[in-house]
Parts: structure tokens; C-alpha cells; sequence
């Protein structure tokens, strides 16, 4: 059975094979490539949800991943989902929170509003002033995913709740969970961790996502990537919210 190196290694494959591009290898620490292999799990669950999904602003023929904050997301691909809407599904990118505008932060990955302006300002609290802050504004978040290659553990998952309220203005309050609906287009915000749970972690994670509208799916490394298969315990949120 494939470890789930392996398993990320082909679906990144496979990925730049469908879409003509090829996949740059370098040395990547572990993080990224797992933040990879949850951004390739997303993409297919979009596809088998009937979404078109293309590649977009590629670097000489390559699809360049973003697995840093400090990347300005101009100079890195994306994913194009369209359905009844058009959405874009990125790496890295930092969001300012609806609020207070101080409180900003990078999810791992984000699913944005088609074209949503991702604003780079310069301030004089970030890098000295000398380099550009990019964000974008909460009011176009869909969905916020956080991806963790390591167990669980308690604060973890405890964690991932502030960043719910503070990503999604969506949210009329916290243990809303009136827009999951499971034939929603758009994926909850999920956290993703490598590594299983005990017992009684589980029972936390049973209880945080039948409280709020969020997934925390554990085990991605033992071949939990293909979230199409199996939605049975995957909540799915209807945007725009009505």
C-alpha cells in the first residue's frame, strides 16, 4: 500500500499531466506537500461535484504552488472552479477579517469569490515597510481549510474554531449551522490532520462539527485523500448564503 508521500506524489502527477502543465520537483519539506495533497483532494472534490476546473496564470508552462505566506500570490498558479458560479481555490493567501481589520491571517487554502482583489499595501509594521502586504477581504472567503501533518490534539482542533468565526462573515454565529446542506456546492471549512485520534479526541472532533458548520478530517496519511468517495460524514455549505 502507498504511503501517503506517494499517494501526494501522484495526484501531483496526475494533476499536471490532465492539465499539460509539469510539476517542478524541488526539495519540499513535509508540510507542503501535504498542504499540496489537501489542495489536490479539494480540487477533485470540486470536479466530482460538477464543477469545471482549469489551471490558471502559469509560469512558463509550470503550475508554481504557493506554501509560504510571504509569497505574493500574482506570481503563483490557481485553481478556476465553475459551477453556477465561478470560484478560485488558493494557497497561502492572507485574510483580513471582517472583524476588526488588524486581525489578519493565512489559512493554508482558501476558496474565493471568481477575481476577488487581493490588495498588496505597505506597512510599516510588516518587513520594515519595505516589501507588500497582500490580502484579501473576508466579505469574498467561501470557505477557510487549515492543513496539520501531525496528530491531533486538543488546542488543535479548539484553534481552528477562531479561525472559523474570524474568516467567514457568512456566519451569522458561531454554532449556525442552518447553511450545511449536503448538496451544497462548496466544501465547509475543514481542517485536514495527518495523523489519527484516540478515542477521546474523536468524540471532541464528532462534537465540534456537529456544533459548528466545519470538518476536521484526521488520518490523511493513511489514504483519507479522496473525499469524493465517501460524504457521508462531510458537511458541505450552501454560498451564496441565502
Amino acid at each position: 500500500m502507498d504511503s501517503w508521500a506517494d499517494t501526494v506524489e501522484k495526484a501531483i502527477e496526475a494533476f499536471a499531466k490532465k492539465h499539460a502543465s509539469t510539476f517542478s520537483r524541488s526539495e519540499r519539506q513535509l508540510h507542503a506537500a501535504f498542504e499540496i495533497g489537501c489542495f489536490l483532494a479539494i480540487v477533485r472534490c470540486y470536479e466530482r461535484r460538477g464543477f469545471a476546473c482549469s489551471v490558471e496564470n502559469l509560469r512558463a508552462g509550470q503550475y508554481p504552488y504557493l506554501t509560504t505566506p510571504s509569497g505574493n500570490p500574482a506570481n503563483y498558479s490557481f485553481v478556476r472552479a465553475t459551477l453556477a458560479e465561478e470560484v478560485e481555490i488558493r494557497q497561502q493567501v492572507r485574510v483580513r477579517s471582517h472583524l476588526d481589520p488588524d486581525i489578519a491571517f493565512t489559512p493554508d487554502i482558501i476558496v474565493v469569490r471568481a477575481a476577488s482583489n487581493i490588495s498588496g499595501i505597505k506597512d510599516a509594521d510588516y518587513s520594515g515597510g519595505k516589501r507588500r502586504l497582500f490580502c484579501v477581504n473576508a466579505a469574498d472567503v467561501v470557505a477557510a481549510h487549515e492543513c496539520k501533518s501531525c496528530p491531533p490534539w486538543p488546542e488543535l482542533l479548539v484553534s481552528f474554531v477562531g479561525m472559523l468565526i474570524a474568516a467567514h462573515p457568512w456566519l451569522g454565529s458561531p454554532n449556525d449551522r442552518s447553511m450545511v446542506d449536503k448538496k451544497g456546492d462548496h466544501l465547509a471549512p475543514t481542517l485536514f490532520v495527518g495523523g489519527t485520534a484516540r478515542a477521546l479526541h474523536r468524540r471532541m472532533v464528532k462534537a465540534l462539527c456537529g456544533t459548528y458548520p466545519m470538518n476536521a478530517i484526521l488520518g490523511m496519511h493513511f489514504g483519507t485523500w479522496e473525499l469524493e468517495k465517501d460524504t457521508s460524514d462531510v458537511a458541505f455549505i450552501r454560498y451564496p448564503l441565502k
